[in-house]
């Protein structure tokens, strides 16, 4: 099975409505284009995430390979008359996500080749490009998110175990990494610090990709420590979120995906601003200032959790005094 990103912003409506995608074969003045020449790749069953105007519509699957086809009547654009076409079965979302959102998140989810957006995060001029697994998973956890409705939320769930041979298993994990980081937030430093210690992974769980685990209390207690301030640039965090908290988000300085491990010493806080300039410049300078704060904060946590330890253990030894 593989995976696909459609732009349909002048032809959703008629696609849509006839369950197709069509492109033309050749370009305007007869030369090849990439994301046309992408249609012939589709085969049946491939997934295709369809995006209008900057929003995630619909999923789709292809019933059967792509071929060759005159442009439907309906479509009134200037193209060739020859193109290729997809039939597909779509299914909507009652409720949408805009990618523009996510843009650091797709940009390192992103094919190396043959991608929907660029470097910057923007989506690529063109019709249809590549996508994969992870970009898809990612894309229906959000909008899984923004559901009120309990059939929609249901809707998405038979889709991420359509897709996946272990799919409940990768929800599973999503769940149990969505209740600690509700949990994380209402912990005070000391508790974090001794929940981060015994925060283990669960299972890894692969299928065409893997499925990492982040533990939500390293994650909060890193934030704890930056006190509002990008452990990169030090500026102030852009704005407060929701719970009237400085924004500032996780960055694993080695990857997960290259083997880093989701421990204090590699992980730091940085403004979203910082975020973007890492994943697009990968600048070494950066990694090495990131790599001293993140040595610092391992410290600062190890001063912390012998803190908390020590409470801990006067008060059991206090209560068996009583006792």
């Amino acid at each position: 099975m593989n995976y696909f990103f459609v732009f349909q912003n002048e032809t959703y409506k008629w696609e849509h409505r006839g369950g197709y995608l069509w492109a033309p074969q050749y370009g305007r003045i007869g030369q090849r284009v990439s994301h046309y020449e992408t249609m012939k790749s589709v085969k049946q069953g491939d997934i295709i995430i369809h995006s209008l105007k900057k929003k995630i519509v619909a999923i789709s699957r292809a019933k059967k390979d792509v071929y060759a086809a005159k442009k439907p009547v309906e479509i009134k654009n200037p193209w060739q008359d020859q193109g290729w076409r997809v039939d597909v079965d779509y299914i909507t979302f009652a409720k949408t996500i805009e990618t523009s959102d996510y843009k650091d998140e797709l940009l390192r989810l992103r094919p190396k080749t043959n991608a929907p957006f660029n470097r910057k995060g923007h989506g690529n001029p063109g019709y249809l490009f590549l996508a994969n697994k992870e970009m898809y998973d990612f894309l229906l956890h959000k909008i899984l998110g923004v559901q009120t409705d309990d059939s929609e939320k249901q809707k998405i769930i038979n889709l991420l175990n359509l897709c996946n041979d272990l799919g409940q298993e990768q929800i599973d994990l999503q769940i149990q990494m969505d209740f600690e980081e509700v949990k994380a937030t209402q912990l005070t430093q000391q508790q974090l610090a001794r929940h981060a210690k015994h925060s283990r992974p669960p299972k890894t769980q692969k299928t065409e990709s893997t499925v990492y685990y982040r533990s939500p209390y390293i994650r909060e207690l890193v934030k704890t420590f930056a006190e509002g301030k990008c452990q990169l640039c030090k500026l102030n965090a852009p704005f407060y979120d929701k719970d009237h908290k400085p924004y500032l988000e996780e960055h694993h300085i080695k990857y997960l995906s290259d083997g880093g491990s989701d421990t204090m010493d590699n992980v730091v806080a940085i403004c979203p601003n910082c975020h973007r300039k890492i994943h697009i410049l990968e600048d070494e300078e950066d990694r090495m200032i990131l790599f001293q704060k993140a040595e610092e904060n391992q410290k600062r946590y190890e001063r912390l959790l012998r803190y908390a330890e020590g409470i801990e253990e006067s008060s059991c030894g206090a209560m068996t005094e009583r006792i």
